[in-house]
C-alpha cells in the first residue's frame, strides 16, 4: 500500500515542482516523503534503512538527457529521424513518464494498454519499455502511410481506423492541434492543410426507404448493412 501512495504522491509532485537537476525521493519510516534536489539533505532520522531513488526534473520545454540519449539510440536502432521522436514525445507527455491522459493513454509516448501489448510491453510507467514500444509503433506509421507526416501524427493520435474512415487526418480539433503542435515542435511549417491517405474508401449501403447509395462518407452509425471498398 505504501509503494501504491508513494507512486500517486511522485506522479503529483512531479507535476507540480519544477527543482533544477535530479529530484530525490526518500520515504521514511513514519511514512512522510520527503522531495529535493539537494544530495546532503536529511531530516528523515530514523533506526532502519529508508528507500531512496532519483527521478529526472525536466519541464515541457526541455529534454533530460536520460531521454534524450536514449531517444538518441531509439532513432539510429529503428532508423527513424530523431526529431520527430522528440517532438511527438514532448506534445504526448512533455517527457512525463508518469502521465496519463483521461483516455488511459500512459508514459511518455502516451501508449494505449491495446497499444502496449501488441509490443510486448509488460509495465507502461517504465521508459525503456514505453519509448521502445512508441517508438516501434511511430515507425511502423512512418512506413505505413508511405511518410506523409501529418497523416502519421493523425494515426498516432487518432488511430488507424480514424484515418481511415476519412480518408486522411480527421477532423477532429483535438488531432489537427496535435499536428500543428508537433511541426511545430520539430521546426517544420504548418500549412494548415492536410493531405489525404492516398486511397479513396467507398461505402455502400442501403437506406430505410431501400434506396442503395454509393458515398465517400461514411453512413449512419446506425447503419449496419455497409459494404466497404478501398
Amino acid at each position: 500500500m505504501k509503494a501504491l501512495i508513494l507512486s500517486f504522491t511522485i506522479c503529483f509532485l512531479i507535476s507540480a515542482i519544477h527543482l533544477p537537476g535530479e529530484l530525490i525521493v526518500k520515504l521514511g519510516s513514519d511514512g512522510r516523503i520527503i522531495v529535493t534536489n539537494n544530495p546532503g539533505f536529511s531530516s528523515i532520522r530514523s533506526t532502519r534503512s529508508t528507500p531512496s531513488f532519483t527521478v529526472s526534473s525536466y519541464s515541457s520545454n526541455q529534454v533530460p538527457v536520460l531521454y534524450s540519449n536514449k531517444i538518441s539510440t531509439l532513432s539510429l536502432k529503428y532508423e527513424l529521424r530523431e526529431d520527430l521522436i522528440l517532438a511527438v514525445a514532448r506534445a504526448e507527455s512533455g517527457f512525463n513518464p508518469f502521465a496519463k491522459s483521461k483516455k488511459g493513454a500512459v508514459g511518455i509516448m502516451q501508449l494505449m494498454k491495446s497499444t502496449a501489448e501488441q509490443y510486448g510491453v509488460t509495465n507502461r510507467y517504465d521508459v525503456d519499455q514505453n519509448l521502445d514500444a512508441g517508438v516501434r509503433h511511430l515507425k511502423y506509421l512512418y512506413k505505413k502511410y508511405s511518410q506523409n507526416l501529418p497523416i502519421v501524427l493523425a494515426a498516432y493520435n487518432a488511430g488507424e481506423s480514424a484515418v481511415k474512415k476519412y480518408n486522411g487526418v480527421p477532423p477532429y480539433k483535438e488531432t489537427r492541434n496535435y499536428i500543428k503542435k508537433v511541426k511545430k515542435f520539430m521546426g517544420l511549417p504548418y500549412s494548415g492543410t492536410f493531405a489525404s491517405s492516398g486511397k479513396t474508401t467507398i461505402f455502400k449501403y442501403e437506406t430505410r426507404d431501400g434506396r442503395i447509395i454509393l458515398s465517400d462518407s461514411p453512413p449512419p452509425e446506425s447503419n449496419r448493412n455497409v459494404v466497404i471498398f478501398d
